[in-house]
């Protein structure tokens, strides 16, 4: 579904995590905090693109036995969605670089370098949302997602 409709982020994100239920089942336990998030317009399959993306990174970024917490929550015209992982963390010489196409910190052959750049486009021009990374070395990740609650009026009031 690549056009804006209204639905149920959390639907998704339950979709999103069956899908790659069998890559993270044997060492990534997953918790979901989801908060009480109406229904609101977006982009389900690209929103789905960016939970997936950034849970498989967080998968990668754990060695042994992990977490993954996806938090959601309302508040202010905004829907925030948390991904947080406890996985080898991004060192801070590399966070302002995360989203450049391209760039990438796993070995030759290993992934494009361009999924943050695509989940940061996804975020910020289609969804006219925000993204922000936090991260400490050995403590792990934490990514937060906003995207305005009313993103079809945004986008009928160019």
């Amino acid at each position: 579904e690549a056009e804006l409709k209204e639905a149920d982020i959390h639907e998704g994100i339950e979709d999103t995590l069956q899908l790659i239920r069998h890559e993270i089942k044997h060492h990534i336990t997953v918790v979901k905090e989801f908060g009480d998030v109406p229904p609101i317009s977006f982009y389900p399959s690209k929103l789905n693109q960016v939970v997936l993306n950034l849970v498989m990174n967080a998968k990668q970024a754990i060695s042994g036995d992990g977490t993954v917490t996806i938090k959601t929550w309302h508040e202010n015209g905004q829907v925030f969605i948390k991904i947080s992982d406890s996985g080898s963390g991004i060192p801070a010489k590399n966070l302002p670089k995360i989203f450049d196409p391209g760039f990438t910190t796993k070995g030759v052959g290993v992934g494009t370098g361009l999924g943050l750049s695509i989940v940061y486009r996804i975020i910020t021009e289609d969804h006219r949302g925000s993204i922000r990374v936090e991260s400490e070395v050995g403590k792990g990740t934490v990514f937060t997602i906003s995207i305005p609650d009313n993103l079809d009026e945004i986008l009928n009031h160019k």
